[in-house]
């Protein structure tokens, strides 16, 4: 049986760092939304060059809750 999740998806550039199962959407928007507006700054000033931007993403999945962790808060 499976059950109805949101991926948190967390990408570096191109690349997926991390994948996180939320049971609900309130949550898994929240860490998205902070994620999203991470800044990185050097010496005072934001620096753009040479970073990767991290993006963070909520999408909806099945999975099984056997074999899945799912992080309720």
């Amino acid at each position: 049986m499976t059950q109805l999740v949101f991926a948190l998806v967390v990408m570096a550039g191109a690349q997926t760092i991390s994948i996180e199962h939320w049971a609900g959407i309130e949550t898994c928007l929240y860490y998205a939304k902070k994620l999203n507006s991470q800044h990185v700054h050097y010496n005072g000033r934001h620096d753009h060059s040479n970073q990767k931007v991290i993006h963070a993403q909520c999408m909806p999945v099945r999975v099984d809750p056997r074999t899945t962790e799912i992080f309720m808060r």
